[in-house]
């Protein structure tokens, strides 16, 4: 029976580098480290940069490797894209109120749900906005 070693590493997405940590992990377990770098690089080079991507690396006996990317989830993406909006009204009272741009929630109804379209997949995201108290602007 052939022997599979499994990590989970997270990894921002087209910034994986071959020097340490990455290269000391995967060098340490026989992967040849530039080429797991340029294939999850090139995977991932239409992300932004700052999401940091759950990454499950199986090896085999023969040093092979395949891998799997988990995407970030909707409120980790919502927590990056998110504003606020200090507003006094005229007794004074302070509101702060969370927004994003829907420019930003067109883009990420397509990138979260590019099987449904447009409309189905507002309308799931929108639940998800407002049971988070954030408007879209």
């Amino acid at each position: 029976m052939k022997q599979h070693t499994v990590l989970t590493l997270y990894i921002r997405a087209g910034k994986a580098l071959t020097g340490p940590p990455l290269g000391t992990i995967l060098g340490n377990i026989g992967v040849a480290t530039p080429k797991f770098v340029k294939e999850f690089n090139e995977f991932t080079n239409t992300l932004p940069d700052y999401f940091l991507l759950g990454v499950r690396i199986v090896v085999s006996e023969n040093k092979s490797f395949t891998f799997t990317v988990k995407m970030p989830s909707v409120g980790f993406i919502l927590s990056l894209l998110k504003k606020e909006e200090i507003v006094k009204d005229i007794h004074g009272i302070t509101t702060i109120t969370h927004y994003i741009l829907l420019e930003d929630f067109i883009k990420l109804c397509k990138f979260k749900f590019p099987a449904y379209d447009l409309r189905k997949a507002a309308r799931m995201l929108h639940g998800t906005l407002l049971s988070s108290k954030i408007i879209i602007k």
